[in-house]
């Protein structure tokens, strides 16, 4: 069995993957998520923020699992365990993408959302003083559409502000990633389109892909598939 790290995405924390995260469990995975700097119960200020930190997260998180992980980043969480993968390759055993931005260096996010015309999130964000609002009306359309409405109130209402400069900020590294690397797309996205979501994977050229009919939010609205997703990208990292 493998050792999975679950990274979140923007205004989540590690509490996105608490009905995944036992399911993997029950399959006799190994099994992390944490909390990147300035999300979810983590105290660090929002100015504090930035992608090297949420890759420094990432690669401490690892040390504490028994085998090298598989990295599973949910949205802009393709970013963080990009940038770690880029760093220490030899800490993780492979990346799994689901509904992410797959970056190459150079990139940031702000430049990859702002090439998805299909996606809600732009619309729906306001900027303050070191971080960023989404609009709480707009969430369930935009990341829980396929959600119950109790599930998305659950969530929406541990939502916090992004903090703005790992948004800005690029992929830094002289070679691409070189651990073998899956995508799982979801078909009903919202926030980052399918067509984005294809784009990115295929100039990646990922060992594998598997779709969902889902929205953004798998890990809610249809947390079993996944789970069986994820149990079969294992094989990923042998």
């Amino acid at each position: 069995m493998a050792a999975f790290l679950l990274i979140h995405g923007s205004w989540h924390g590690a509490w996105c993957w608490d009905r995944v995260a036992p399911l993997l469990c029950e399959r006799g995975h190994e099994v992390a998520a944490v909390d990147l700097p300035a999300h979810g119960d983590d105290l660090e200020p929002h100015y504090r923020a930035s992608l090297g930190g949420y890759a420094r997260r990432v690669r401490t998180a690892a040390s504490t699992l028994k085998e090298k992980p598989i990295l599973v980043g949910h949205s802009m969480g393709g970013m963080a365990i990009t940038q770690a993968a880029l760093e220490a390759p030899h800490l993780f055993s492979a990346l799994v993408y689901v509904c992410a931005f797959v970056p190459v260096a150079g990139e940031s996010l702000f430049r990859l959302v702002r090439r998805d015309r299909q996606s809600r999130v732009l619309a729906n964000t306001s900027f303050g003083l070191a971080r960023v609002g989404f609009a709480e009306r707009r969430a369930k359309g935009t990341f829980y559409e396929g959600c119950s409405d109790a599930d998305a109130d659950w969530a929406i209402g541990r939502l916090r502000p992004e903090p703005l400069w790992p948004l800005l900020q690029r992929v830094a590294g002289r070679n691409g990633v070189t651990l073998p690397r899956g995508y799982i797309e979801c078909s009903r996205d919202r926030a980052i389109s399918i067509e984005r979501q294809r784009e990115m994977a295929l100039r990646a050229s990922l060992e594998r892909i598997v779709t969902m009919d889902s929205d953004h939010s798998p890990f809610l609205s249809a947390s079993e598939e996944l789970a069986d997703h994820l149990h079969d990208m294992a094989e990923l990292g042998d």
